[in-house]
Parts: C-alpha cells; structure tokens; sequence
C-alpha cells in the first residue's frame, strides 16, 4: 500500500481572484487574511493598489474597522488619482461619508495628490456629513488648484453649501456659475426652502 502525501502550502490561492474574494468576505478576520495573500503575491503596484482599494471599501463595513483601513491606506504607494476619486466617490455614497473626509485628510498630509474629480465626491460627503468647516477648506483649496470654475465641482459646492444652511454662500457660488442647469435649479430651490419654509 502506498500513501501519497501531498505538501502542505502556508498561503493557497483561493479557487477565484482575488477581488473575488474580497466581495465575498464575512468578516475583517477574512479580509485581513486576504490582505496577507495581496501582500504575498508579487502583483505590479497598480493591482496592488487596486486590490487595496478594493478591501479598504470592503473592510469598512465592519464595525470597528476604521483604523485598520486608514492603515491599509497608508500602505498604498503613490496611489493613482483615479483610483483615490473611486475611493472618494464610495465613501461619500456610504452610510458614514465623513470617512471620505478622513481618508482625504489623511492623505493630504501624506503627499496625496488630487485632481478636478477628486472635489465633487468630497463635497458630497461634506453636505452629506454636514461637515460645514470641511467643505470650506475643499472649497478653499478648490479655488487654489483652479477648478472652483469646473461646473461639477459648482454644482458640488452648491449643494454643500444649501445643505449645510449657508444659502447666502450657495447663492454666491449659484450667480458665479456660468452653467446653470434643471440640477443647480433644483439644488437652489431645495435650499431656499429648507431656509425659508413656507408657512
């Protein structure tokens, strides 16, 4: 009789990518597990990123993951700016888009370099998170890059500044808007009436 013994690996690929399963991870232990195998594999930096990404996104829907994902963000080395705006875009549109800003925070005094496409979701998370003071620093900073003249970025600090109950801030960013379509419109007249209800 003979025994076949097969060698035992410390790290097994998973029967799909990845990404995979990332999506399809039940728990922070999996995901830091999966993090390990990123980390094991010898993938270019931009999957790397990519897939870093992807877990910081999956992570933050576990309590008490925040730390880890801010850590997983500052492992990132020189993330592209389209994948840091994906970042952005996500948390803003999540249960807790304020950790859109603390991620932005965090990375701005880390090096972290943002485009035109990085302000709409920031500001977004801004008005969504009421975070008034934080969506005046993007807006200074905006102003400073040159892209307070691209009609995303208005349209963002217009309903930042409605949302947050500064109509006299969002209507000066309404006149200066050389744009203005059904979208402004409708942000303009949501602001007026949160300000100036009818009674």
């Amino acid at each position: 009789m003979t025994i076949v013994t097969q060698p035992i690996t410390p790290f097994t690929t998973p029967p799909y990518p990845l990404s995979t399963s990332i999506s399809k991870a039940t728990s922070l232990l999996q995901l830091k597990q999966i993090h390990t195998q990123i980390l094991h594999q010898n993938l270019n930096s931009s999957n790397t990123n990519s897939l870093l990404l992807h877990l910081i996104l999956s992570s933050l829907q576990f309590p008490s993951s925040l730390h880890y994902s801010l850590s997983i963000f500052s492992s990132l080395q020189y993330p592209k700016t389209h994948l840091t705006d994906k970042l952005f875009r996500e948390l803003s549109r999540s249960k807790e888009p304020v950790n859109a800003l603390l991620f932005y925070e965090y990375g701005s005094r880390n090096g972290l370099e943002v485009d035109r496409f990085s302000f709409p979701p920031l500001l977004k998370a801004a008005s969504r998170g009421l975070a008034l003071r934080e969506g005046m620093e993007i807006h200074g900073l905006g102003c400073k890059l040159g892209f307070d003249d691209d009609p995303f970025v208005q349209t963002a600090l217009l309903g930042m500044y409605a949302n947050c109950g500064k109509i006299e801030d969002a209507r000066l960013v309404f006149d200066k808007m050389s744009q203005r379509d059904i979208v402004t419109w409708d942000i303009m007249i949501d602001g007026l009436l949160l300000e100036w209800p009818f009674r």
